[in-house]
């Protein structure tokens, strides 16, 4: 029943007040009725701005480097370094997906001259702290992307001296190697004939070996033959790696002498650089390399180390050796695999007893199969 408030509000209102068992029923809205109500919307604003902000991209992609080329002449740090990063992320990209429509970035006069005008002020300022290293490290290895060697090789001589951080010299090194390696693969054709995984072309169709050098200046030659005798053993086999892709008859001969290096992967690299420029005076060295890779690890303790390494280091000493090992005898197994044809029947004979030991007992399967692979090729071509 109505209470007698409810009564009186009636009689004064004039308007008859409903009875609770008269009214709608209150149900909660749904999911479904939700998602229509607010998250179908915010889907399309999303899209929306998604899309704007996609072509607003697009419209300024191509004035970027324009920017970062100018930022990177700003004598604020704030601005020049994360520009030059930037730069180096575009001319990345293009690596990955090269432009159709307009110039190359890595042989844009500006683009090239703003990052090496920058490293060569770098290197001018003798700065030994970190942030100044990992700046010149990142240069460096910026340059191996550029296509100009007349302004690049230069600066890349430079950075090679022993005057630089040990970080700096071998970054530069492998910019080298980077940029030698694009001549050398034009002007014989080599890792095209690699990637398609196709037969190896013979060493008349790659023009091998290679009359000339891959690279001309005078500067970086010099440096490359100091690297090669540095105390240092990895700008030595760094050396070495950049010396088959520079080629040329000097870079063959200190390749050959390297031969003799107490490094072990100095001696891989020239040998397996040998190789790839054609010549079999590697091969007895790489026979010696994948012999020495199936023994057992032993670690030799280095008369400067004044305290025992710990297990921890000793685990790890032991990951990094098995690591190198496992590069350096697949690299070889290519290598010789490559000279096949003109190997001597006496190295053969002793390259087919090892290669079926590396089948059977190598620690890494990769090995042991490509090995295997090996053995079936020779034998398809006996």
């Amino acid at each position: 029943m109505a209470s007698e408030s409810d009564q009186r509000v009636s009689e004064s209102t004039g308007i008859e007040r409903s009875r609770p068992e008269e009214l709608p029923p209150v149900t909660p809205p749904s999911a479904g009725f939700i998602v229509q109500l607010f998250l179908i919307p915010a889907l399309i604003v999303l899209a929306v701005v998604a899309v704007w902000a996609l072509f607003g991209q697009l419209a300024h992609t191509e004035n970027d480097w324009t920017h970062l080329t100018a930022d990177i002449s700003s004598k604020n740090e704030l601005r020049r370094w994360p520009a030059a990063e930037g730069l180096a992320h575009l001319l990345h990209n293009e690596q990955i997906s090269p432009p159709t429509d307009r110039e190359l970035l890595a042989e844009n006069p500006i683009v090239v001259d703003s990052l090496t005008k920058l490293f060569t002020e770098s290197l001018a300022t003798n700065g030994t702290d970190d942030e100044t290293i990992r700046q010149q490290e990142f240069l460096a290895r910026t340059m191996g992307a550029l296509n100009a060697d007349e302004k690049t090789l230069p600066v890349l001589a430079e950075a090679m001296k022993d005057t630089h951080d040990i970080v700096v010299r071998k970054s530069a090194l492998m910019a080298i190697s980077l940029i030698a390696g694009r001549h050398f693969d034009a002007a014989t054709g080599y890792s095209a004939a690699v990637e398609a995984r196709t037969s190896v072309p013979s060493l008349t169709e790659r023009n091998l070996p290679l009359a000339t050098a891959t690279i001309s200046d005078t500067a970086t030659l010099e440096q490359l033959r100091r690297s090669a005798q540095d105390p240092d053993p990895v700008v030595r086999h760094l050396a070495a790696y950049a010396l088959a892709s520079v080629s040329g008859p000097e870079s063959l001969q200190q390749l050959r002498s390297m031969l003799g290096d107490s490094n072990r992967l100095a001696q891989a690299n020239a040998a397996i650089g040998l190789a790839r420029n054609g010549s079999i005076d590697g091969v007895a060295t790489m026979m010696q390399l994948m012999i020495a890779s199936m023994k057992p690890y032993v670690h030799e303790s280095n008369a400067n180390d004044k305290t025992p390494l710990t297990p921890e280091e000793m685990q790890q000493s032991e990951v990094r050796h098995e690591i190198e090992e496992t590069q350096v005898a697949s690299n070889c197994l290519r290598a010789i695999g490559d000279l096949w044809p003109q190997i001597d029947a006496r190295d053969q004979t002793a390259l087919l007893s090892l290669m079926r030991d590396m089948e059977q007992n190598f620690f890494a399967s990769n090995v042991r199969q490509q090995a295997a692979e090996m053995l079936k090729m020779i034998g398809q071509t006996e």
